[in-house]
């Protein structure tokens, strides 16, 4: 049994011995050896036949003719396009512009970031002698401004209720403590937000000075926006240090202020 090749078909016999060989698995395990050489043969004769034709298609079969359209080259005919002459405008005559009027404006209160402190503040009466239209000094801890204001109409003086502009003041208003404590205080209080992208901005503010000091009426003129309006009008009404108002003769009026603030962002 040892010597039994598993090539030979005798082991076959020697697995179904004492077996139903009747059986399809008997027949298909004793046939497989010729089953599988018809089959390999099978298959050559069939790759062959395969090639045969193809290699007799070729060589007698009629060739296949592609016709191509001829090109034909067409002349393209360019016609000419005459251009009319563009007539010139008759210039309208227009009348010179109106020159604007100028308008004597205060110098910025500048906010900035650390406190700049400016010596040689000049006094109401050296304002008068070198600005008679104008009113303001410069000086403050981060707050610089220089004199003058809009000028605007005088109210007639008679019920008491007119608002003066520095110009018809005989004796300007003065804060307690001189004007540096008015731009230092504005100066110490103005939040600025924190923004990038410009280098300063101004605000246009506006106020009255009553006869008792206080100041009301505060609206902002021109707003440049990012809050800076809102503010401003926070921090003028957040003083609460009366002025000394501004006089006509020996009588107290209501007097007007124009200040531009320019707050430094960098």
């Amino acid at each position: 049994m040892s010597t039994l090749s598993i090539y030979e078909t005798r082991w076959i016999d020697l697995v179904f011995e004492n077996r139903n060989k009747e059986y399809g698995a008997y027949q298909l395990r004793r046939n497989s050896s010729r089953t599988t050489v018809m089959a390999f043969f099978s298959g050559i004769l069939l790759i062959a036949a395969f090639g045969v034709i193809f290699t007799l298609s070729n060589l007698f079969g009629n060739p296949i003719v592609v016709e191509t359209n001829p090109i034909i080259d067409e002349p393209i005919i360019v016609t000419p396009y005459s251009v009319q002459p563009i007539k010139p405008k008759t210039p309208v005559n227009t009348s010179p512009a109106t020159a604007p009027q100028e308008l004597k404006v205060l110098q910025p209160m500048v906010v900035s970031s650390t406190p700049d402190v400016i010596a040689d503040v000049p006094t109401n009466k050296d304002v008068l002698e070198s600005h008679p239209a104008s009113s303001g000094t410069e000086g403050g801890t981060g707050v610089n401004t220089t004199s003058g204001t809009i000028e605007s109409p005088t109210l007639p003086l008679d019920d008491g209720k007119a608002i003066n502009t520095t110009t018809d003041l005989d004796k300007l208003p003065e804060f307690p403590g001189g004007i540096n404590k008015f731009y230092s205080y504005v100066g110490n209080n103005f939040e600025k937000p924190e923004i990038d992208a410009v280098n300063s901005l101004k605000i246009y503010v506006a106020f009255v000075i009553e006869k008792d000091g206080s100041m009301t009426d505060i609206k902002v003129l021109r707003d440049p926006g990012y809050g800076l309006g809102r503010e401003a009008i926070r921090v003028l009404k957040s003083l609460k240090t009366k002025w000394s108002p501004g006089m006509i003769g020996s009588k107290p009026v209501r007097t007007s202020y124009n200040l531009p603030i320019t707050v430094q962002m960098n």
